[in-house]
C-alpha cells in the first residue's frame, strides 16, 4: 500500500498538475531566457528553411534554368557538329554562344557587355520577356540586338538607336526584362546584350582561341530519359573538352554556395543557441533560488526529491517550448521574407513553403540545449531541505551533483553533436565546432577568472561608490565570469568579423590604387599582340605593359587519380571543379616568389612541366615530381610539377594556378590577355579608346569596375556574416540581462542594507554605474583582444594578406559593449533601487 501511494505521489500526471499551477506566475521571469532561445532556434530554422527553399526553387525550375533537358558546353571551340546532329535526331536542339564584348555608341562611349547569341529555337523551355511584348525572334530579325535596361541607361541609348558591336552596326530593337536560362550569380561584369547567331557572325567576334562558351541544349520527347541519356553522354565524352549537364546540375556552383553558406550559418546559429543555453542555466538557477521556500514547503509535506525535480523540469521544458514554438514560427516565415531580399542580389528562385526537416532540427537543438543547461541547476533541488523554509538564503545550496545529472548532461551533449552532424552533413566539422566552442568557453572562463583575481589584488578605492562597485564585482558568486563567457563570445565574433571586413576592403582598395593595372584587355588574337603592344607604346611610352598567352582547360587527374572520384580539400575544390585558365612561359613572371623547386631553363622543350601555386600544392598534399593531367580542347596532356609559386590573388595582376613550359600548348588555338597601367589618368583612358577603335574584337575590363564588383561581394558577404554575429551578440546580451535578473534578489538586499546604513539613492546608483561600466569595459577589452587575434589569424595566416589593427573599430566595439552592459544592468537594477526598505525590514522581523 505504501509503495503504491509513493508511486502515486511521484506520478508524472501529478507532477504536471503542480507544474502547470505554479508555472502561471513564472513565465515572466523567463522572458530573457525565452528571447535567447527564440533567437537561436529561429536562426537555425530560418537558415535551413531558406536553403531548402532555394534548392526546391532550383529543382522546380531546373529545366528552365538549364534551358532544356541536357546541355553540352565547351570553351574556345564548339562541340563536334556530327555529335550534335546525332543527338538532334531524337531531340529538339538550340545553340547558344556566350562571351564578353565591347558595345560602342555613335558618340564613342563604350561598355563591356555579357553577349549572348541565340538561334531560331531559343528558348527551348520558358520564354523571354521583352518590354514591347514581342516575340524574341521577331525582335532579333536583321542586325539588331535586345539590351538590358541597365545597359541602355548607362549608354544613354533608346530603342531604335544604333551602336557598334565588333565590325558591324546594330540597332537596339527592344529592352530585355527577363530571360529564362539566366545564370544564377551574385555578380556580373556587364549587363546582358542579346543578339542572333547571324549578328554574332557578322560582328567578327567569334574567332579561334577567344574566350567563348558554346552551349547546345536539347529537349527530349520523354523528359524522364534525360538522366539516362546524360549519364551515357558523360561516359562517352569523359576524355573530351565537352561538359555534360542535366537538370540535376542546373546550378552546380550556386548549389555548392548554398551548402557552404548553410553550413556556416547553422554553426553560427548553434553558437547563439549555446550562448542562450548559458542564459538557461543562469535563469533556472535564479528562478529556483526564488522558489526555495516553495520547494522547502514541498519537502515539509513529504514530497520526495524525484517529484520536485520532475515538477520543475516540466516547467522549464514547457516554458522552453513556448520560445521554441515562436522561433519555429519565425523560421517558417523566413523563405517568404528572404525572397524579396535575395531578388535584389541574385535571380535565384525560392519555393515559398514550410520545410519541416530544418524546423525539426531547430526544435531539437532548442529542446536539447534547454535540457543540457537546465539539468545541472535543477539537480541542486535535491539539496534544498525542509529547514530552508525557516532560513533566508539568496543562492541555491551547494552539494555533490548526482550521477543521473552528470549522465543526462553527457547524453544530451552527445545528442547535440549527433544533431549537428545530421543538420550539417559534415561529421568532422561538427566535432571540431563542438570542441572549438568548448575550448572558447574555457578560454573565456579562464580569462574571466584571471581578470577577477587581478581585480581582487587591487587596493580599495577611497571613493565609496567605486569601492562598492569593486566589491560587488570581486565578491563570491561574482557575475564577471558568466558575463565574459556569454557576452564576450558574441562580442569577440563581432570584433573579428568587423575587423576582418575592414582589412579586406581597405587592402582591396589600397592594392588597386598602388599595384593594380588600369585595364585588362582580353581576346587579343596572336597576330594582334604585337600591333597592340606598339599601339600602347605610341600612346603612352611610360605605360607599364604586361602580356601573356592564355587558354582554358579542365583538371582531369592528379597523380593518375581521376578528379571525378576525388574528394578535394575544402577551399581548393574550385581548382578541379570547372575550367581553369592557364598559360606557358619560358621565364618566371616578374616579381614571382618561387617557394619550392626550380624554374625550367629558358630554352627547355622537353616533356611538359608545370608550376602550380603553393596553396594548391599544400592543400592537395603534393610533392615535387607529382603529375597533373589537363584536358584542353579535347586533348589530354600530363605535366610534371617542378616548382611552386606564391600568388597574391588580391593584387589584380595576371595570375594563374598553372603555368606550363613552352613547346606544346602554344600550338593550340589560344588568345592573349594584357594589362596596362599609366601614371596619367587621361593617357590610361586614351589607351582603352584607341584599343577599342583599332581592335574591335578586343574587350577591355576596367579594374576599377572589378574592384567595385569585388567590394560589393565583400560587403554582401560581410553584411551576412555580421548579421549572424549580431544574432550571437544579441543572445549574449539576453544572457547578460538574465544574469542581471538572477542577481535581483541580491541587489535588493544590498540596496536595503546600504539605505539603512545611510547611503542615498544617488550613491547606490553611482556605485551600480561604476560596477556595470567596469563589467562592460572588462568584457569588451577581453573580447577585443580575442577578436583581434582571431582576425589576425584569418587575414594574415589563412588568407596570407597584411593585417592592420584598426583601433577605432576595436575601441568603438569596446565602448558599445560597455554602454550595452551599463544600460542592461541599470534597467534591471533600478527596480530594486526604487523599493523602500521598511516593508522588507518588517517582513524580516
Amino acid at each position: 500500500m505504501a509503495s503504491a501511494q509513493h508511486e502515486q505521489q511521484i506520478s508524472w500526471s501529478l507532477c504536471w498538475h503542480y507544474a502547470r499551477v505554479e508555472m502561471r506566475g513564472s513565465v515572466a521571469r523567463f522572458r530573457v531566457f525565452l528571447l535567447a532561445l527564440l533567437l537561436g532556434v529561429a536562426s537555425i530554422g530560418a537558415v535551413g528553411s531558406i536553403a531548402d527553399a532555394m534548392r526546391a526553387g532550383i529543382a522546380d525550375n531546373a529545366r528552365t534554368l538549364l534551358g532544356g533537358d541536357i546541355e553540352l558546353s565547351s570553351l574556345h571551340t564548339a562541340p563536334d557538329e556530327m555529335l550534335l546532329e546525332r543527338l538532334e535526331q531524337s531531340a529538339e536542339r538550340s545553340d547558344v554562344v556566350q562571351m564578353r564584348a565591347m558595345l560602342r555608341t555613335t558618340d564613342g562611349v563604350r561598355k563591356l557587355v555579357e553577349l549572348k547569341a541565340v538561334d531560331q529555337n531559343w528558348p527551348l523551355v520558358g520564354s523571354a520577356a521583352l518590354a514591347s511584348g514581342r516575340d524574341v525572334q521577331t525582335a532579333l530579325a536583321g542586325l539588331t540586338a535586345i539590351g538590358d535596361a541597365a545597359l541602355l541607361r548607362s549608354l544613354n541609348l533608346a530603342v531604335g538607336d544604333t551602336a557598334r558591336l565588333g565590325n558591324t552596326e546594330i540597332v537596339i530593337s527592344d529592352i530585355l526584362e527577363s530571360e529564362p536560362d539566366n545564370t544564377i550569380s551574385f555578380v556580373s561584369f556587364g549587363p546582358r546584350l542579346l543578339v542572333s547567331s547571324e549578328t554574332l557572325a557578322a560582328s567578327g567576334l567569334k574567332t579561334p582561341g577567344s574566350f567563348i562558351t558554346y552551349r547546345s541544349r536539347f529537349t527530349l520527347a520523354d523528359a524522364k530519359d534525360a538522366e539516362v541519356r546524360a549519364s551515357a553522354l558523360r561516359a562517352e565524352l569523359a576524355d573530351s573538352h565537352i561538359r555534360v549537364r542535366s537538370r540535376d546540375s542546373a546550378a552546380p556552383g550556386f548549389e555548392r554556395f548554398i551548402e557552404r553558406a548553410e553550413l556556416f550559418l547553422i554553426l553560427v546559429g548553434l553558437t547563439a543557441l549555446l550562448i542562450g543555453g548559458l542564459g538557461v542555466s543562469g535563469a533556472v538557477r535564479a528562478w529556483l533560488a526564488s522558489r526555495m521556500a516553495v520547494i522547502a514547503t514541498f519537502k515539509c509535506l513529504g514530497a520526495p526529491s524525484d517529484m520536485i525535480f520532475r515538477i520543475y523540469m516540466m516547467q522549464v521544458m514547457a516554458m522552453a517550448s513556448m520560445g521554441i514554438i515562436c522561433g519555429l514560427v519565425l523560421a517558417a516565415l523566413a523563405p517568404a521574407v528572404a525572397s524579396s531580399f535575395f531578388a535584389s542580389y541574385v535571380n535565384v528562385p525560392l519555393m515559398i513553403s514550410v520545410y519541416p526537416l530544418p524546423l525539426l532540427f531547430a526544435g531539437g537543438f532548442g529542446l536539447l540545449t534547454t535540457f543540457v543547461f537546465a539539468l545541472w541547476p535543477l539537480a541542486k533541488t535535491r539539496h534544498i531541505k525542509a529547514a530552508h523554509l525557516f532560513r533566508t538564503s539568496l543562492v541555491l545550496p551547494g552539494g555533490q551533483i548526482p550521477f543521473f545529472a552528470l549522465f543526462g548532461v553527457g547524453l544530451g551533449s552527445i545528442g547535440l553533436v549527433i544533431l549537428a552532424m545530421l543538420a550539417t552533413g559534415n561529421v568532422m566539422l561538427s566535432v571540431y565546432f563542438m570542441v572549438g566552442t568548448a575550448g572558447s568557453v574555457l578560454l573565456l572562463s579562464g580569462l574571466g577568472e584571471l581578470v577577477l583575481r587581478l581585480m581582487r589584488r587591487l587596493p580599495a578605492p577611497s571613493y565609496v561608490p567605486a569601492r562598492l562597485a569593486l566589491s560587488a564585482i570581486t565578491r563570491a558568486n561574482s557575475p564577471l565570469r558568466s558575463v565574459i563567457i556569454a557576452f564576450g563570445l558574441g562580442l569577440s565574433v563581432l570584433v573579428a568579423v568587423t575587423l576582418s571586413q575592414v582589412n579586406l576592403t581597405a587592402q582591396l582598395g589600397a592594392r588597386a590604387d598602388a599595384e593594380a593595372p588600369d585595364w585588362f584587355f582580353i581576346d587579343i588574337q596572336p597576330q594582334q599582340i604585337s600591333p597592340f603592344e606598339d599601339m600602347v607604346s605610341r600612346t603612352d611610352p611610360e605605360a607599364e605593359f604586361e602580356k601573356t598567352p592564355m587558354l582554358r582547360g579542365r583538371v582531369t587527374a592528379i597523380n593518375g587519380v581521376s578528379t571525378q572520384t576525388m574528394d578535394p580539400p575544402p577551399g581548393s575544390e574550385w581548382i578541379v571543379r570547372g575550367d581553369r585558365a592557364l598559360t606557358w612561359q619560358a621565364l618566371p613572371p616578374e616579381e614571382t616568389e618561387i617557394v619550392r623547386g626550380q624554374w625550367w631553363e629558358a630554352d627547355y622543350r622537353g616533356q611538359p612541366l608545370v608550376s602550380v601555386t603553393e596553396e594548391m600544392f599544400t592543400d592537395f598534399g603534393l610533392s615535387l615530381g607529382d603529375t597533373v593531367t589537363l584536358n584542353i580542347l579535347g586533348r589530354e596532356f600530363t605535366a610534371e610539377i617542378v616548382n611552386t609559386r606564391k600568388v597574391a590573388w588580391e593584387s589584380f595582376r595576371i595570375n594563374f594556378v598553372f603555368i606550363a613550359s613552352p613547346g606544346l600548348l602554344d600550338k593550340a588555338p589560344h588568345s592573349w590577355i594584357a594589362t596596362t597601367r599609366s601614371e596619367n589618368e587621361a593617357l590610361a583612358g586614351r589607351i582603352e579608346q584607341k584599343a577599342s577603335d583599332s581592335f574591335t574584337n578586343i574587350s577591355a575590363v576596367s579594374v576599377k569596375d572589378a574592384v567595385r564588383t569585388a567590394t560589393k561581394v565583400l560587403d554582401l558577404l560581410g553584411g551576412a556574416i555580421q548579421l549572424t554575429a549580431i544574432v550571437t551578440l544579441i543572445s549574449g546580451l539576453a544572457v547578460l540581462a538574465g544574469t542581471v535578473a538572477s542577481t535581483e534578489a541580491q541587489r535588493l538586499s544590498d540596496s536595503i542594507v546600504l539605505k539603512v546604513l545611510g547611503a542615498t539613492r544617488r550613491d547606490i546608483l553611482i556605485a551600480w554605474i561604476f560596477e556595470y561600466g567596469l563589467l562592460g569595459l572588462l568584457t569588451a577589452l577581453v573580447s577585443s583582444v580575442i577578436g583581434s587575434v582571431a582576425s589576425y589569424g584569418l587575414i594574415s595566416v589563412l588568407i596570407g594578406a597584411e593585417f592592420t589593427l584598426d583601433l577605432s573599430v576595436v575601441f568603438s566595439t569596446a565602448f558599445a559593449g560597455a554602454a550595452g552592459t551599463i544600460a542592461l544592468g541599470l534597467a534591471g537594477a533600478l527596480r530594486s533601487l526604487a523599493k523602500k526598505p521598511a516593508p522588507y525590514l518588517r517582513e524580516a522581523v
